[in-house]
C-alpha cells in the first residue's frame, strides 16, 4: 500500500504546456468540415490554442501555377478555418511546390515533395509573398501572434537535400518572413528524434550570406521525438517495437542543455510532434495505455519544454493513404467517427488540472506511478496514472492519500470499456465497418466513468490506466 503525499505549503505556477497545440496530417484536410469540427471541439474541451499540419505549398492547395505565379487563395480559406476553430496556425513552410522544385522526389501518399529549389531565390520569393499575402488578409497584429516553422524533419526523408542546404533553406524563408515584419516569430529545424540541435544553434548564433542579421537568428527551437524502434517509413501497418516513455525526458533534457548554454534557460523549446511510437499504424495509439503515456510525458517534459504539440489530432488522416476501419493504430485522439480515444481523455484531465500546482509524491515511488496534484479556488484536483511499460504487464497500483481522511469528492477513470472503447471495439470483433448498434456501443464505452470519493479509501489503479480526483480540504 503507498501513500500519496501532498504538501500544500510547497505551490508553483502549473505550466500547462499540453495546452499549447496539436498536429494534424496535411493543409488539404482542412477543407473537411468533419475534420474542422472535430478540432472546434478539441479546441473548448482539451484546450488546444495552436494547430500544426504539412504541405501548404504542396501542388494540391496550387499555391504555384506553371507560370510560377503565386496563389494563395486556398491557404487563406483554411486558415480562416482554424481561426473558425477558436486555435491559431503553426505555419509549417513546406513542401516544395512542383513548379519550384529541383526534381521529383516525394513522400506519402498525398506526394509531400521534398527536394530543394531549382532556383533557391524562387524559395525566397515564395516565402516572402506568402508571407505578405497573411498580413494583408489578416493583419500583422494577429500574424505576429502565429509561429513560422521551416518545413518538416529534414533530416530523413521529407528533405532530400543536405544539412547544410536546409539551413539554407532556413535562412532564406526567415529572412524572406522577416523583411516583411521583425515581430513574425521563425523557427526550426524541425527534426526527428530530437537531431541537429548542436549544429543548428551554432548555425543561427551567427550572420550567414541569405540572412545577415546578427544575434540569434531563430524564435524557437522545434524538434520531434517518438519513443520506438521506427524512424519514417512511408507506409506501415501492425505493431512497433516500444521504448520506455523515459525516453522522451531524457532526449529533451539533452536538447534543454544545449540551450540553456548557448541561449539561456528561458529560450523556447517546442515539443513539434511526439506520440507513443511513430509506427502509423499501431494499435498502442488506440489502446488505453496512451492515456498515462501521455500523462507521464507531458508531467517530465513540462520544466523543459515551452509548449506540445501532440501528433495528432485526428485520424481524418492520409499519410498512407485514408483508412475508415473504426481502430487502425492512427496517431488520432479521435477516429475517423469521431469517437474519442484514452489519449483524448488523457488531455481533457489536464485540461482540468487547477492553475497552482502542489508538491506530491508517492511515499515509495516507481517510473510507472505518477502523480499531478494542483488547487483551483480551494479545490483539489489530483491527476494519477500507472503507465504500464513496454513488454511487461504493469505494476499495480494501491494507495491512499494522507491526511485526506475527512475529504469527499470524486474520481473519473479512463479505462478500458470506461474512456477507451478500443478495447470494447476488439470485443466485439474488431468490425471494419459500424452499423448502428455496434456504433452506440463504442460510443458508450469512449465515456469515462466517476464515481464517489471518500478520503479513507484505497484508491486502485489498474495497469495503463488514469484517474482524475476532485475534492474539496477538509474543514
Amino acid at each position: 500500500m503507498k501513500q500519496l503525499l501532498v504538501n500544500t505549503e510547497v505551490k508553483k505556477t502549473l505550466s500547462k504546456i499540453w495546452e499549447f497545440g496539436v498536429n494534424t496530417c496535411h493543409a488539404p484536410l482542412w477543407l473537411r468540415t468533419d475534420l474542422v469540427g472535430q478540432l472546434k471541439r478539441q479546441h473548448t474541451e482539451l484546450g488546444f490554442r495552436y494547430i500544426r499540419f504539412h504541405d501548404i505549398f504542396g501542388d494540391e492547395l496550387g499555391v504555384v501555377d506553371s507560370e510560377g505565379k503565386f496563389h494563395f487563395e486556398r491557404v487563406i480559406q483554411i486558415y480562416k478555418n482554424v481561426l473558425a476553430c477558436g486555435m491559431k496556425p503553426f505555419v509549417e513552410l513546406s513542401s516544395m511546390p512542383g513548379a519550384l522544385a529541383s526534381g521529383e522526389n516525394n513522400v506519402c501518399f498525398y506526394k509531400f515533395r521534398s527536394d530543394p529549389p531549382a532556383r533557391w531565390e524562387a524559395w525566397r520569393e515564395l516565402v516572402a509573398a506568402f508571407a505578405r499575402s497573411l498580413t494583408g488578409a489578416f493583419g500583422e497584429e494577429e500574424v505576429k501572434t502565429w509561429y513560422f516553422e521551416v518545413w518538416n524533419e529534414p533530416d530523413i526523408p521529407f528533405w532530400s537535400g543536405s544539412r547544410d542546404e536546409y539551413f539554407r533553406l532556413y535562412d532564406l524563408a526567415r529572412n524572406a518572413i522577416k523583411s516583411v515584419s521583425r515581430a513574425y516569430r521563425v523557427g526550426g529545424p524541425a527534426t526527428s528524434k530530437t537531431k541537429w540541435i548542436p549544429e543548428f544553434v551554432a548555425h543561427t548564433s551567427r550572420p550567414s550570406k541569405e540572412d545577415p542579421d546578427t544575434g540569434i537568428r531563430c524564435d524557437f527551437i522545434s524538434t520531434h521525438a517518438y519513443p520506438s524502434d521506427l524512424a519514417f517509413l512511408n507506409s506501415a501497418e501492425g505493431s512497433v517495437r516500444l521504448e520506455q516513455a523515459s525516453v522522451m525526458r531524457d532526449l529533451y533534457a539533452a536538447v534543454r542543455q544545449v540551450l540553456d548554454t548557448a541561449w539561456g534557460p528561458d529560450f523556447p523549446l517546442l515539443l513539434g510532434e511526439w506520440n507513443s511510437s511513430a509506427g502509423p499504424y499501431a494499435f498502442n495509439h488506440d489502446a488505453c495505455n496512451n492515456a498515462p503515456f501521455i500523462c507521464k510525458t507531458m508531467s517530465e517534459l513540462r520544466r523543459l519544454c515551452a509548449g506540445s504539440l501532440y501528433w495528432g489530432a485526428s485520424d481524418i488522416y492520409e499519410e498512407g493513404g485514408f483508412h475508415y476501419t473504426p481502430f487502425h493504430g492512427g496517431y488520432g485522439l479521435e477516429t475517423i467517427n469521431s469517437i474519442p480515444k484514452a489519449s483524448y481523455h488523457a488531455f481533457r484531465f489536464l485540461h482540468g488540472l487547477g492553475d497552482t500546482e502542489l508538491e506530491a509524491v508517492f511515499d515509495q515511488p516507481c517510473e510507472e506511478h505518477g502523480v499531478l496534484a494542483t488547487e483551483q479556488n480551494g479545490e483539489f484536483r489530483i491527476l494519477v496514472w500507472n503507465y504500464r511499460s513496454p513488454e511487461s504487464e504493469g505494476e499495480p497500483l494501491e494507495f491512499e492519500i494522507s491526511g485526506a481522511e475527512r475529504c469527499r469528492g470524486t474520481l473519473e477513470r479512463i479505462e478500458p470499456g470506461h474512456g477507451s472503447a478500443y478495447e470494447t471495439w476488439r470485443e466485439l470483433g474488431s468490425p471494419e465497418f459500424l452499423d448502428y448498434r455496434s456504433f452506440e456501443t463504442l460510443t458508450a464505452a469512449s465515456r469515462t466513468q466517476e464515481e464517489d470519493f471518500s478520503g479513507e479509501e484505497t484508491i486502485s489503479l489498474a495497469p495503463g490506466t488514469v484517474a482524475l480526483l476532485r475534492f474539496q480540504r477538509s474543514q
